[in-house]
Formats: structure tokens, sequence, C-alpha cells
């Protein structure tokens, strides 16, 4: 990266004087701009306002030279950290002395240009120096209000003791122990809040506390309130400062309350808002605890059934959200009735349900999905005295030792499903994964083959996108792209279904391609609008491959009036390092056009810093296995922030993907992540729609 030109403003002088010390200056590597003016007040006036970015000022002394006191006067209203370097013609120590008490910072022989360029390079490092402890300081006095609006804001009871003593506590705090206002606190002894029969060992640790200011604890006590009622509490000291003062911030939890509410959280986070089931994410966290702990020792196997509504798209369009949301309230509640105690029953998508049964016997397994399938085909949902008649079709799978995830048993699941529907609907499909796997049906791969190859004849794919959210105050709308498959009945089927058929069938390039084209198009739809969003591509490996991509690009973005800042291509970190020196070439083609990059999936590899300064970066997505029981795991929790840290050393910016609740998302802005994406935020949308200024 070049180094800035050192811009100066030259009072007095003449031109050939200031181009022999831009010269001296050019010469010793350093790039400088100047501007002359006389000695004139005005002149000068006009100048420091117009030169935003000026550096430095170089005071002639002559016999017609400004008064230095009408000069800081001028300096002092409009740029007061401009540093002043006076030059003269026979300069010596008495006037050196007499112009620096007057502000200037160095007086140099008027043509010893050697000299000057040294102290110009020694007062621009200065400035430079007191730019950054500003902007630093700027930066802590935001922080540090931040601070305050969120401890002020916040449910935690926090306060902030000094020497025993509150000084200061938030609104949670003082509801907490029933006190009026803040002029109640201040200056009570925190020892007053604590039941007397535990005061002996809360004496301990605030000795312990005021011994070493830079110590953490945490103790579970007995508080009292203003009324005298006691309540079991867990109180967390940290080191703190207020107003440059060192302090101890201690934050107070009813733990009474605080069952209460975990409980209500926990159900809040396991359970689909709209039918009172369990949702996505809690179902895929027990298929992965049942393959992590029973499917690969043989121990409590289990059958999944994948339920999807045939025709719930045609029902959606005709009746309205209104009605089909109260039928998929109707079909929830027969479910729930048809399924035993030990049973997992979870609304899995949109209109699709999953089922975690003990059922393991073929017979009654297929007894169980023909059921289901009659429960639905054969009850009347009614609309305004209009019958709905819905279908359903059920993929089946077994538990077995292949099924190593809960995203290969979910897979399996959803291509029986599949199956079962490319037959017409309102049936069941069951694959026996207990079985070899020469013995098992390849018709579901076969089916989707076709299906990717009739979506590639007619257009039969779909962009979907996700808000990329800033963790620090930054509301550029950013969005990932995402690519869906629509099969014959208008249905989405998610990547994860249908790119690994892609890539077997050597098509990545060309799907690559089709996102591309229509993200560009779509985005510069968007910006025609008036929306200032940026679009987050992905590209393959299949693709890094391709020598015509990067002309490719170009012509979208010629094509449909769009801008290369717009847009950031994503590469998966193995695909980076299988394809480094095309992707090399690549970046660098991206960077000349203005398009940014990021390496998606990262943190897996065994040194994965090692890749990050091969090739110009914009962007580092983690890989969303960090964020599964980060707020559990210490170690990831270290590894996270470790990695954080050394790729934001190189002005690279984080994105966690795969936010699924709020404790991870304490844990990412705790730890500095720069963007955060996930089903926690918004899942994938075909609209462009999220609200990035919500406060």
């Amino acid at each position: 990266m070049p180094e800035e030109a050192i811009e100066l403003l030259v009072l007095g002088s003449t031109t050939p004087e200031v181009e022999a010390c831009l010269d001296a200056l050019r010469n010793n590597g350093n790039p400088a701009h100047a501007t002359r003016i006389e000695h004139d007040a005005d002149q000068l006036g006009s100048a420091l306002k117009e030169k935003k970015s000026l550096d430095l000022l170089i005071y002639t002394i002559d016999n017609e030279a400004l008064d230095t006191t009408q000069l800081f006067a001028l300096i002092g209203a409009i740029n007061p950290i401009i540093p002043v370097i006076a030059i003269s013609d026979m300069p010596n120590e008495e006037m050196q002395l007499e112009l620096m008490k007057q502000g200037i910072t160095d007086l140099v022989q008027r043509k010893n240009h050697p000299h000057l360029v040294q102290v110009i390079l020694r007062e621009h490092k200065h400035l430079s120096a007191v730019r950054r402890l500003q902007r630093l300081e700027r930066q802590l006095e935001e922080a540090e209000e931040r601070c305050d609006t969120l401890t002020e804001s916040s449910r935690d009871a926090i306060a902030y003791v000094h020497e025993g003593m509150h000084v200061t506590a938030n609104r949670a705090y003082l509801e907490l122990f029933g006190l009026a206002g803040e002029d109640e606190i201040e200056g009570l002894p925190i020892l007053d809040m604590i039941a007397s029969n535990e005061h002996q060992p809360f004496k301990k640790l605030l000795r312990k506390l005021s011994a070493d200011t830079e110590h953490s604890s945490e103790m579970k006590t007995t508080c009292v309130r203003d009324n005298g009622s006691e309540f079991s509490a867990e109180l967390h000291f940290t080191p703190a400062s207020i107003d440059g003062e060192s302090c101890t911030q201690v934050i107070i939890r009813d733990q009474s309350i605080s069952r209460e509410v975990e409980e209500k959280l926990r159900l809040l986070s396991t359970q689909d808002v709209q039918t009172g089931l369990y949702n996505r994410q809690y179902f895929i966290g027990q298929l992965d605890e049942e393959a992590k702990h029973h499917f690969d020792r043989g121990q409590n196997p289990q059958t999944l059934f994948y339920i999807t509504l045939d025709n719930f798209t045609d029902i959606r369009s005709k009746t309205g959200i209104k009605t089909s949301d109260g039928l998929l309230l109707q079909i929830a509640a027969e479910l729930r009735k048809n399924v035993t105690k030990e049973d997992t029953l979870a609304r899995f998508g949109d209109h699709t349900f999953t089922i975690l049964s003990a059922t393991q016997e073929m017979t009654a397994t297929e007894d169980k999905a023909r059921e289901i399938c009659n429960l639905i085909a054969s009850n009347n949902f009614e609309d305004n005295g209009s019958d709905i008649q819905p279908t359903c079709s059920i993929g089946v799978v077994f538990s077995s030792d292949d099924v190593l995830s809960g995203h290969d048993f979910i897979t399996q699941a959803y291509h029986a499903c599949d199956h079962a529907r490319s037959d017409g609907g309102n049936d069941f499909y069951v694959t026996d994964t207990r079985l070899p796997e020469d013995s098992q049906a390849t018709a579901s791969e076969a089916n989707l083959s076709n299906l990717i190859r009739y979506a590639f004849e007619n257009d039969q794919f779909q962009l979907a996108f996700q808000p990329i959210v800033s963790l620090h105050g930054d509301t550029r709308e950013n969005y990932a792209v995402t690519v869906r498959l629509i099969d014959e009945s208008r249905e989405e089927i998610q990547p994860e279904h249908f790119l690994s058929q892609v890539d077997a069938l050597n098509r990545m390039p060309e799907l690559d391609r089709w996102v591309i084209r229509h993200a560009i198009d779509e985005l510069a739809t968007q910006r025609k609008q008036g929306k200032k969003i940026n679009f987050l591509i992905s590209v393959s490996g299949a693709t890094l491959e391709d020598d015509t991509l990067l002309l490719f690009i170009c012509d979208c973005l010629r094509d449909y009036e769009a801008k290369g800042s717009w847009v950031t291509f994503q590469f998966d970190d193995n695909d980076a390092r299988a394809h480094l020196h095309q992707l090399q070439k690549l970046a660098e083609g991206l960077k000349k056009i203005k398009c940014k990059t990021c390496l998606g999936h990262f943190g897996l590899a065994k040194k994965p810093e090692a890749i990050l300064s091969s090739f110009p970066l914009d962007f580092i997505q983690f890989h969303s296995s960090f964020l599964s029981d980060l707020f559990e795991n210490q170690d990831k929790q270290d590894s996270l922030n470790h990695l954080n840290e050394v790729i934001q050393e190189q002005n690279i910016k984080t994105i966690a993907s795969g936010v699924e609740d709020a404790s991870s998302l304490a844990i990412l802005w705790s730890i500095g992540v720069n963007y955060i994406r996930g089903y926690f935020i918004q899942e994938p949308s075909d609209s462009i729609d999220y609200d990035f200024h919500t406060d």
C-alpha cells in the first residue's frame, strides 16, 4: 500500500525554495504536497479551513512575517494540533528558545534542507501518534457510552463498588433491592446488601478484591432487600474503572428468578412459536446426540419419519396465509395425538414435520407411516365451510452404524421422502440403512439428477438471501446469497440436499455462473430502487479452475450496470488451499474491479492463519462448527478468540455463521467478531427486507 503524502502549508518563502524542500523529501523516499501562501491572516485562515488533511505548517521568518500571536490564534481556532516549524536565514539558540515558548516546535536554518527534512519527518510522526491517540480516545468514549447504555438497559442487576462502597448502580439493581433512586445507593456499603450470617465470608472476599485489583471472583450468598426480605443470589465480581478510577463491577443474579427464567428460555429456544412443537434447531440437536451416544454403538436404535405436505403451496396460494397457518396448527395437533411419550415430534420446516421414534420393526414402522398418511388425507380441514384436503409424503429411515451424524440421518430421510413424492405423493418410502449399501435402491439419486437437469434447462433454481448483521453498529445492508432447487410441486429443496449431486454431475461451474448472473441482476435492481445493499456470493472449488470466470464477472457487472464494490465473492477454505494458484490470480483480478473477497468455513485447518497473506482478503467467515455448544465450551471460545485477533490484526473483518441462539451472540460480541449470520437472525428468504436499523 503506497505511503500517504505529507501535506505542507508554507507561509512565506519563494516557490523555488518550496520545490527544493519537496525534492529533498521525495529523494528521501517521502512523498509530499505543498501549498505556498503569503504572510496574510486572511489567506492563512482560508487555507487552514480548506486543507482538512494538513499535516505541517512551515513558518518563514522575514520582515513581513505574520505575528506569532495571530498565527497561533488562527491555528488554535481551526486546527490546533498542527505543528509549526520555523525557518530563518540566521537562526540562533536565543531565537529558537523564544519561538518554542510561543508554540513553534523547532527552528531550522532556511536552506538546510537535510535538517528540515528530518524535522518534518519527526513532527509528522508525532502528529500521526497524536491523531491515533485522539481516535482511540474517541473510540474509548464511544465504547464507554455504549457500555453505560448497555449497563443501564441490562436486565442484570449491576453496581460499581470502590473500597466496599457503592459508586453507582443500574435500575435493575435498584429494583432488585427495592430502592427508589440512585441517590439512595451512592456511598452505601455493599455489606448492607448481604445477610448478617454471610458477613464474614463476604468481608474475606472484599479484602481479597481490595488487595488484588485485577482479581475476578464469584460467590453464592444471601442478599437482603430494603424491606428486610432475603433471597438467594449469585454475585460476580470483575475489575472495572469509572472516570479513570479503579473499582469493581458487581453483577447480582436472583437465583430464584434465574431458575424460572432459564426454564422459560429453554422452552422458548426449543419450541416452534406457531405450533408449540419442538423446533428445527432442537430436533437436529437431538439427532446429533443420538448419533453421538447411541447410533455408532448400536444402542437405543431410532427411526426417523420425515413428513412433508404435498400440496401446501397450492393451498396457501388459494386460501391465504391465515388459513394455511391454521391448517398447520390442526395438523400439528393431530400428529401430537398420534405419537407416544417416547417419540420426539418437531416442526422441521415451513410445512415439514419430523418424528424421532423408538419403533424399529419394519411392519410396525410401515403401519405408523401409513397411519399418518391416512390421518392427514382422511381429515377434512375446514375453511369457512369449504373443505381443504391436504396430503403428505413420508420418508422413513432406520438408524444404523452408517448414520454418523444428525445431518446424515435427516438427509437420508429427505431423500426417502422425495422418493415417495416422486410417485405422486400421499405415500411413504422406507430406506432401510441396516441393509448393505449395494442392496439399497438408487432411485432417489436418479430422480434428483433428473430434477437438476430439468432445472438447468428450465431455469428452476431460485435465489435466497440471508442477512449478515454487524455486532458493532455498522448498518450496511449485507446479504449472503444461497440457491434453492425447485421441484415439480414448486417446493424448495435446500442446498445441502442437492449440491453434492450437482457436483457429481460436474455442473457446479454452471450453477455458480447461474447464481452470479442472477445475483448481480437482483443486486442492480435493488440498488436502482434506492436500497444500498451488498451481496456475498459463494464460488465452488470446481469453478476456480475456470480461467474465464473473472471475464464472466466483468461482463455481468457491465450488463447490469453494477459496481464491483457491491459484491463479495466467498471461497471455501479447503477449496482455496487446493486451488491456491488459481485463486491468487482471481483475487488480484477481483481487487482491480473493486470486488471484495471472503474465505469461508475457516478455522479447521492445522495452521489456519497461514493462508491469510496468500491473496487479498477482506472477510473471513468462521466454520459453523465453532458455534456448536460455544457457550459451554471454553476451549472453543479461546480458539475463536485467538483466531479472531490474528485475523483482525491483518485488517480483515470476521463473520460468524450458524448463529442459532442468544447465548452464542453474547460470546461473539465479547470476542469482537464483526458480523454474524444464522437462523437466530433470520433464515434465508426469497425477499430482501431485513431491518438493519432496528435498535
